[in-house]
């Protein structure tokens, strides 16, 4: 027999799920080993590798534009918040 608390565990674990993976993760397995650390780069191609370089890099750029404009939206409220 089924506890009363299952299908409610169940349809949170499900909601979860939809909320942090949206519809794809409802329709893919996402049961079993879970991945056991690093994947290893051995199999790319120097085109594969070059790519990964150039979108990481890509992604760095960003993340210090961002940082930049955080650190000035956070030093103008400081100036507004003395004055």
């Amino acid at each position: 027999m089924i506890g009363k608390d299952k299908p409610k565990r169940c349809l949170q674990r499900w909601r979860e799920t939809f909320e942090k993976f949206g519809e794809l993760g409802l329709q893919t397995e996402r049961r079993g080993k879970a991945s056991s650390g690093r994947p290893s780069s051995k199999d790319l191609s120097a085109e594969e590798k070059l790519k990964k370089a150039e979108a990481r890099i890509k992604f760095l750029e960003a993340e210090v534009d961002f940082l930049k404009k955080l650190e000035e939206l956070e030093r103008q409220a400081l100036k507004k918040k003395r004055y």
